[in-house]
C-alpha cells in the first residue's frame, strides 16, 4: 500500500464501518432514519477524516507541512463538521418529536374510535352530496347493515317515508340553519322498522354552500312503543268509562224499578208465611232468593250512584290487617291459608276513603277464595315502587285465559256461575277515584295475581 494514502484509507474505512454500525443499531432500535441527510453527513465526515489523515500521511512521508495554514484549514474543516453535525442533531430531535407526536395522534385516534364504537347511539358523517362517509358500530346493531356496505351510499335510502325527512333537511339547508332534530324510522335489514331520534349539525362554507354534516341517532323504539301502548290504554280506559256510565244509568233505572215492587212482594210473603207454617222451608228459599236479588240491586246502585268519598290519611297495613281478620274465618272454612309477608308496623300511608279501600280488598280477596274451591294459599304482599304502593293479591286457583282477562272489567261479566259480574267493575271505579290502577297476571291451572298501585301519601311540610 502506498504510504502517501495509508492512514487516510485506514481511518476512512474505520469511520465508514463505524457509521454503518451506528445506522444499523439505530434502525434495529425502531427509529426512523433520514437516509439523504445521513448520507450527506457520512460524506462530510469521511471528507473531514480524509483531509486530516492526509496531513498525517504527508508527515509520515516526509513532506513539508505549513503548520499555520494547515491548522487554519483543520479548524475550518472541524467547524464545518461540527456545524453540520449540530444541524443533524437538531433534525434528529425534530424527527424524534415528530414520531412521538405521530404516535400520540395514532393513540388518540384509536381511543376516539373505541369511544365511538362503544356508544349506544349511531354517530354519522356525510359529505356535501349527502353520501355517508363515517359510521360507528352502533349502526350495525341498530340497522343490521355492515358499515362497509353503507359507506358511500346516500343517507336517505335507509329511512322510511324518506320524502318527509328529505324535505325537512332541504328546508333546513335552504334557511342555513346549522343544527336541528328530527324523529324518523330507520329500515332494518330484516325488514322491521326502528325509531330513531336524530340530532344533527350542518356545515357551510363562506359562500353559504353546504359542505357536509355530522350527528347522532338514538334508538327510541321502546319509548315510542310505550307511548303507543299508553295511548291505547287511555283509549281503552275512555271506552271503559263510557261503558260504566251507560251501565250505571241502566243499573239505576233497573234497581229502582225492581226494588219497589220487590219490597211489596217481600212484605206480603212475610204475612203469608205466618198463614202457612207447614211451608216454612219454601218461604225460606223464596226469602233467600229475594235477599240475593236485593244484594245485586245494591251493587247496581253502588255502580250507578256517585259515592261521597271521604279522603283521609290511611295506614295501608293496618287496613289490610282489618280486611284479613274479617275474611280469615271464611278462608279457614274453605281450607285456605292467607299469607301476609308484610309487617303491620311497617309504614305504609295512603290518602284514601277507608271504607272504599276495604270494599276493594274484600272484593279481591273474596274472588281469590272463591277461585280455589279445593283450598290452597293466598299471598298478600306490599312493596314500595317509586312513588306508589304496590299491593299484590295472588291465589293458586284455576287461573284465567287471556280472553277472559280482557273482559273482567266489563259489567256483568263473570267466570263464576253465581257471580254478578260487578265486583271488579266496582273495584275499577274505586281505583279511578283514588288515582290508582290495577294490573292482572294469570296463568291457567296456576293462579291469578292482582297488582294494585296506589300513590304514596306524602305530608306537605
Amino acid at each position: 500500500m502506498n504510504k502517501t494514502y495509508q492512514v487516510r484509507i485506514l481511518l476512512s474505512v474505520l469511520a465508514f464501518i463505524l457509521i454503518l454500525s451506528w445506522d444499523f443499531f439505530y434502525y434495529l432500535s425502531g427509529y426512523h432514519i433520514n437516509w439523504p441527510l445521513d448520507l450527506a453527513f457520512t460524506v462530510v465526515v469521511l471528507a473531514g477524516i480524509w483531509t486530516i489523515s492526509g496531513y498525517v500521511d504527508r508527515l509520515i512521508s516526509g513532506y513539508h507541512i505549513n503548520w499555520p495554514l494547515d491548522l487554519a484549514f483543520t479548524v475550518v474543516v472541524l467547524a464545518g463538521i461540527w456545524t453540520i453535525s449540530g444541524y443533524v442533531d437538531r433534525l434528529n430531535l425534530l424527527v424524534s418529536d415528530l414520531n412521538k407526536r405521530e404516535k400520540e395522534a395514532h393513540e388518540l385516534t384509536e381511543r376516539l374510535n373505541r369511544i365511538t364504537d362503544n356508544l349506544q347511539e349511531i354517530v354519522f358523517e356525510t359529505n356535501e352530496k349527502g353520501e355517508i362517509i363515517f359510521l360507528n358500530q352502533a349502526w350495525k346493531q341498530m340497522t343490521g347493515y355492515d358499515i362497509e356496505e353503507c359507506l358511500g351510499t346516500m343517507y336517505n335510502q335507509y329511512f322510511d317515508q324518506e320524502e318527509h325527512v328529505v324535505q325537512h333537511l332541504l328546508s333546513v339547508i335552504k334557511e342555513h340553519k346549522d343544527e336541528g332534530r328530527v324523529e324518523l324510522q330507520l329500515l332494518h335489514k330484516e325488514g322491521k322498522k326502528v325509531w330513531g331520534d336524530v340530532h344533527y349539525k350542518l356545515y357551510f362554507d363562506e359562500q353559504h354552500q353546504f359542505t357536509g354534516g355530522i350527528g347522532t341517532v338514538a334508538d327510541i323504539t321502546k319509548q315510542k312503543q310505550a307511548k303507543l301502548e299508553l295511548e291505547r290504554s287511555n283509549q281503552q280506559l275512555q271506552m271503559q268509562a263510557q261503558k260504566l256510565a251507560v251501565a250505571g244509568q241502566i243499573a239505576a233505572g233497573i234497581a229502582h224499578e225492581v226494588r219497589n215492587p220487590l219490597t211489596s212482594v217481600n212484605g206480603f210473603l212475610q204475612l203469608m208465611k205466618t198463614q202457612y207454617p207447614e211451608r216454612t222451608d219454601y218461604f225460606d228459599i223464596i226469602f233467600s232468593e229475594i235477599k240475593r236479588i236485593d244484594f245485586v240491586l245494591s251493587e247496581l246502585l253502588v255502580l250507578a250512584k256517585p259515592q261521597s268519598v271521604q279522603f283521609q290519611e290511611v295506614q295501608l297495613h293496618d287496613l289490610l290487617e282489618q280486611v284479613i281478620t274479617l275474611l280469615k274465618t271464611n278462608a279457614v272454612l274453605s281450607n285456605i291459608d292467607l299469607k301476609q309477608p308484610f309487617k303491620k308496623q311497617d309504614a305504609g300511608t295512603i290518602l284514601a276513603d277507608a271504607n272504599q279501600m276495604k270494599q276493594l280488598f274484600i272484593n279481591l280477596i273474596k274472588n281469590a277464595i272463591e277461585a280455589m274451591p279445593e283450598g290452597g294459599n293466598i299471598y298478600i304482599s306490599t312493596e314500595k315502587v317509586m312513588n306508589e304502593w304496590k299491593i299484590t293479591i295472588q291465589d293458586e286457583g284455576k287461573g284465567m285465559s287471556e280472553e277472559d282477562i280482557l273482559k273482567i272489567y266489563d259489567p256483568f261479566f263473570s267466570t263464576k256461575k253465581e257471580g254478578t259480574g260487578l265486583g271488579l267493575t266496582i273495584c275499577a271505579t274505586i281505583l279511578k277515584d283514588h288515582h290508582g290502577r290495577m294490573d292482572v297476571k294469570s296463568e291457567l291451572s296456576k293462579g291469578t295475581a292482582f297488582d294494585i298501585y296506589l300513590p304514596v301519601y306524602q305530608k306537605s311540610r
